[in-house]
C-alpha cells in the first residue's frame, strides 16, 4: 500500500483461523531498531525476501518553510531504501535515479527484486523503476511515458499495472520479457495487485467502474492469458474494490477488498466483514502457519485485529503507532510492517517474532 508524507494512510493488522499451535504472542508486534534517517521521514513499502532479508523504503529530509498560505521553500526530500540482513540495515546504491520523492513500492519473490518511486504526493503513482542485480538498483525503462501503480514479481514474472487514460492505446498490464515489456488485455479498468503461485497460477484484482464508483474485479492466468473470474458477491451498488490478493493454493485464494477478507475455494468467494476497528482494508499477508493478517487503510491511531474460529480480537503493537504496510516472511510464521508515531517524522519497523 503506497502513501505519501502529504496523504498517508494508517493501518493495522488482522489475523485469520490461526492454528491452535499458534504460540500465544503471534498477535504481538515489537519494535525494530532502524538506521539513522534524516528528520522528516517515513516508511512507506514493507517486502520480504526468500533469503530472509526485509526491505523497506520511503523518503527522508522533505521539508515546507511556510510563508502565509505556501511553502516559500520546499523539499520532496530523497529516497529511502535499506534491506533487513539479519541484525543490520544495509543500503544499496539507485542507479539512474534523478531528483527528490520516494520508494513507494518494493516487490521480491525467487530471488528478484524490483522497486518503483516517484515524487511525493503523485497519489501512489510512480515514475521510476527500477530491478537489483545483487549489488545495485539499475533503472529500466517503463513500458511507456504512462506513470506506474503497480509492480509485483513472481513465479510468473514481472509485472507492472499503467495509468492510462480512456482511449489511450498503451495496454495498462505489461509483462517483462528479456528486456522488453509485453502488453496484455485485462477485462477491468483499475489493477490493484498482481500475485502468483506459479508460472501458470497468477492473480490479477482490482475494480470495474460503475455510475456509483467501482465494484471488485478479478482475472487469472493461466501462463498464457487472463481470464475474467467471477468476483466476490458484494452487496448491489456496493462502492468497493479489491485492493490485494494472496494465492496460497490452487484452490485457496484471500483477497481484500475495502470492506470485506474475501476466500475463494475453487468455485466460489465467502465474505468475511471487517471489523469495526478497520473502516477500510488497505493491505494483506498470509503467514506459512496460515494466518491471514489485515491491514486497515484508515487514518488515526489503530489497533491491529486478529480473526480466528469465526470471531475477531484484538492484536497488539506499541501504543500510539500507525501500522500501515505488512509483508510475511517466505516459509514462516514471521509478520513485518512499518508504522510511524502520529507524525510522519518519525518511521518505525515491526516484527511479530
Amino acid at each position: 500500500m503506497k502513501r505519501s508524507l502529504a496523504c498517508a494512510v494508517a493501518a493495522a493488522t488482522v489475523l485469520l483461523s490461526a492454528p491452535a499451535t499458534a504460540h500465544a504472542d503471534e498477535g504481538a508486534l515489537t519494535s525494530v531498531s532502524l538506521p539513522f534517517l534524516w528528520p522528516r521521514a517515513e516508511l512507506d513499502d514493507v517486502a520480504a525476501d526468500a533469503s530472509g532479508g526485509v526491505w523497506v523504503g520511503g523518503a527522508q529530509g522533505a521539508y515546507c518553510v511556510a510563508w502565509v498560505d505556501h511553502c516559500a521553500l520546499f523539499s520532496n526530500g530523497n529516497p529511502v531504501l535499506r534491506r533487513w540482513e539479519g541484525s543490520s540495515w544495509r543500503e544499496y546504491p539507485l542507479n539512474g535515479w534523478t531528483g527528490q520523492g520516494q520508494i513507494g513500492a518494493i516487490t521480491t519473490s525467487g530471488g528478484e527484486t524490483w522497486i518503483a518511486g516517484g515524487s511525493i504526493g503523485s497519489s501512489g503513482y510512480h515514475d521510476y523503476l527500477a530491478r537489483f542485480d545483487g549489488t545495485a538498483f539499475q533503472r529500466v525503462d517503463r513500458p511507456s511515458e504512462a506513470h506506474l501503480n503497480m509492480i509485483s514479481t513472481g513465479p510468473a514474472g514481472t509485472w507492472v499495472a499503467q495509468v492510462t487514460g480512456a482511449g489511450d492505446p498503451a495496454p495498462r498490464l505489461q509483462k517483462r520479457t528479456g528486456s522488453t515489456w509485453t502488453g496484455y488485455a485485462l477485462p477491468f479498468a483499475i489493477v490493484s495487485d498482481l500475485q502468483a503461485r506459479s508460472a501458470t497460477d497468477a492473480w490479477a484484482v482490482g475494480g470495474s467502474l460503475t455510475a456509483s464508483g467501482t465494484t471488485p474485479a478479478v482475472a487469472h492466468y493461466d501462463g498464457t492469458s487472463w481470464t475474467s473470474v467471477t468476483p466476490p458477491p458484494v452487496p448491489a451498488g456496493s462502492n468497493d474494490e479489491l485492493v490485494k490478493v494472496v494465492p496460497v493454493g490452487a484452490n485457496d485464494v484471500w483477497a481484500l477488498t475495502w470492506k470485506y477478507l474475501t476466500h475463494w475455494n475453487g468455485t466460489g468467494w465467502t465474505l468475511i466483514p471487517l471489523p469495526t476497528g478497520i473502516a477500510r482494508g488497505g493491505d494483506l499477508a498470509v503467514a506459512a502457519n496460515g494466518t491471514v493478517w489485515v491491514a486497515p487503510a484508515n487514518y488515526g491511531t489503530s489497533t491491529p485485529y486478529l480473526y480466528s474460529a469465526g470471531s475477531w480480537r484484538a492484536a497488539t503493537l506499541p501504543a500510539g503507532l500507525n501500522l500501515y504496510d505488512i509483508t510475511a516472511v517466505p516459509g514462516t510464521s514471521t509478520i513485518w510492517g512499518v508504522a510511524h508515531k502520529g507524525t510522519f517524522s518519525d518511521p518505525v519497523a515491526l516484527k511479530n517474532t
